[in-house]
């Protein structure tokens, strides 16, 4: 079977990496003949630290669907069209938001207070921050903080681009028109469906809609509708996603 897995909320939790005892219960899956792979908010580039490197050759589907790497080469990148993104940073500077600009490897950053999300940026130093003029790829800009936050996001809706909201952080990603994590696992042409998905968020609904089989971690209630599965976040959880995920590849 093919197991595709979320990061944040969903087998990592608080910014931490993904604990060695999931680590090796999914490398158990993989020498079972299972296919492991995972899909995040998070570009590749942050994606690497909360994973060890038995998993950096792993399918990689970054920046919500908008890039993807396998066996450490990349596989397609879905930027924002330079002329959309230039005019969606233009709004952004004009409601004075806070923002970051992920490019294939590196980044810009416009922020002038602490934010949960920069804790995870760039931990393995494998970037350089650039100025917005330098981004060669928009693939993907993160609406970090707003005073008139629902007036942009308002704004930005009415755009050809792709929005989710996170709604853990507090954030707006912004990625190019039609890409989410189910058109990106498609665009590998890996040929990974049927799959089992693990995930906690609105950014996980296309691939739960896809499914055979789905199990939300949480409460968040547009997944519980779709989810053959719940797994509350306790002091146990990561056991019992263990425990579920040796049932689910008996």
């Amino acid at each position: 079977m093919n197991f595709i897995f979320d990061m944040d909320g969903t087998i990592c939790f608080k910014g931490r990496p993904i604990s060695k005892n999931i680590l090796d219960c999914l490398l158990e899956l993989q020498e079972a003949g299972h296919f492991i792979g995972f899909a995040s908010a998070r570009p590749y580039r942050d994606m690497l630290p909360v994973l060890d490197e038995r998993f950096h050759d792993h399918l990689l589907i970054g920046a919500n669907g908008a890039m993807a790497h396998y066996q450490g080469k990349p596989l397609y990148l879905n930027a924002i069209p330079a002329e959309l993104a230039r005019e969606i940073v233009a709004i952004l500077d004009e409601f004075q938001a806070e923002y970051l600009i992920d490019d294939k490897l590196n980044y810009a950053l416009k922020s002038h207070r602490p934010h949960p999300l920069l804790m995870s940026l760039d931990q393995n130093k494998l970037a350089e921050r650039v100025d917005v003029s330098r981004i060669e790829a928009f693939v993907k800009i993160v609406v970090l903080a707003c005073d008139r936050f629902k007036e942009l996001a308002d704004i930005i809706s009415r755009l050809d681009v792709t929005i989710h909201y996170h709604s853990a952080e507090g954030i707006l990603d912004i990625t190019s028109n039609n890409v989410n994590k189910m058109r990106g696992l498609e665009q590998t042409a890996l040929g990974l469906e049927p799959f089992i998905c693990l995930g906690n968020d609105m950014n996980d609904l296309p691939l739960f809609e896809k499914a055979l089989h789905s199990v939300v971690i949480g409460e968040f209630a547009p997944l519980l509708h779709i989810a053959k599965e719940q797994i509350p976040v306790d002091d146990r959880v990561e056991q019992t996603i263990i425990s579920k995920l040796k049932e689910l590849s008996a």
